[in-house]
């Protein structure tokens, strides 16, 4: 069986001297990249990633669900341009439909975000690869005077990461690398990666082939640690997991996940995290002990044909980032 590449999650709540320490320990223990999650109201991705550049050889560098109606598709090729322009082919580009659109008032239905996704693959891909037509869409326009005017990848990296069917499809369709998160249901799994296939098929791109799998993960010496440690982290992005809260036939709008998911955008994560049952926490996560993560990564792969695992916070029950990097290198790798 191939060798699984293994990429890191961080969160943009760090300070400056935390991404040094978390680049230098990741390139160190092995790790094939680093995604930086570029969530409303934290810490914006690509200074993050420039300032990891500084202090790494090796190891790849991405920004991780970046869209259009955050950041204009236009602003988000400059970035990553610049940041290829820094490491070459280590540098990453994930887009996704991203989440808390509802902090701002603005609409957070499917069909909306989803809509407004293919768009900026659309014109991250127009600007990318050169195209000087002019683009037309209900969200995004360009004029043929609008290309880029520094250089641009020759190979661009592009990841779309999601947890739909719909986006997956989408990503095979554009032949980007596809990334699911927080999906650990072997059907669902297969489903997501059936619908790529059917994507590239339709279009006629062949993709990379990269189909990573990935999300939460909370690894400790015991199931209860780790259980008790993802909660919190799970509670923050309960709201935004319906579709796959129904896959493990939890009702979304039951009266439970509705007072969780109420607490969680008061920010009251504490209170959240007392509600939530191990079930929620072991349908959204990977928390046990590196024994029962391995086993199931292991079956997983058995099964569906993914080629790399993103690891996402809280990663384990250490105080420190590194002791969990390290605790993951010396206890899970070795064991998949």
């Amino acid at each position: 069986m191939k060798k699984l590449t293994i990429h890191l999650g961080v969160q943009g709540d760090k300070s400056p001297g935390e991404y040094i320490r978390i680049a230098v320990a990741a390139e160190e223990y092995g790790f094939d990249t680093i995604y930086v999650y570029d969530d409303l109201l934290y810490y914006p991705s690509f200074p993050i990633l420039i300032t990891m550049a500084q202090h790494t050889r090796r190891i790849g560098l991405g920004a991780c669900l970046l869209n259009g109606f955050y950041r204009h598709p236009a602003v988000v090729v400059s970035n990553y341009a610049y940041l290829h322009r820094i490491i070459g082919q280590r540098a990453a580009l994930g887009l996704g439909r991203g989440a808390f659109f509802d902090l701002l008032g603005m609409d957070t239905s499917e069909e909306h975000t989803r809509k407004g996704f293919a768009e900026t693959l659309g014109l991250v891909h127009h600007l990318l690869y050169g195209n000087k037509t002019p683009y037309t869409g209900e969200f995004f326009k360009s004029t043929e005077k609008a290309f880029l005017k520094v250089p641009a990848p020759e190979v661009p990296r592009i990841v779309t990461a999601t947890w739909n069917t719909h986006m997956a499809r989408l990503a095979g369709t554009f032949g980007t690398h596809l990334q699911i998160a927080e999906v650990w249901h072997q059907d669902y799994m297969q489903k997501l990666y059936d619908a790529w296939q059917e994507g590239m098929q339709e279009s006629g791109i062949q993709a990379p082939g990269d189909f990573s799998i990935g999300g939460m993960v909370c690894m400790g010496k015991s199931e209860r640690e780790a259980l008790d440690k993802a909660r919190k982290t799970v509670a923050i992005y309960l709201p935004y997991l319906q579709t796959i809260l129904k896959n493990h036939a939890i009702d979304p709008d039951s009266a439970l996940v509705q007072r969780i998911s109420q607490l969680s955008k008061e920010g009251k994560m504490d209170e959240a995290a007392r509600l939530m049952p191990d079930h929620f926490v072991k349908a959204l996560s990977l928390a046990g002990t590196p024994d029962q993560l391995a086993e199931r990564i292991n079956q997983l792969r058995q099964k569906v044909p993914f080629t790399g695992l993103l690891l996402s916070p809280p990663y384990g029950t250490f105080n420190s980032i590194e002791q969990n990097i390290e605790f993951i290198r010396n206890e899970l790798i070795s064991r998949l």
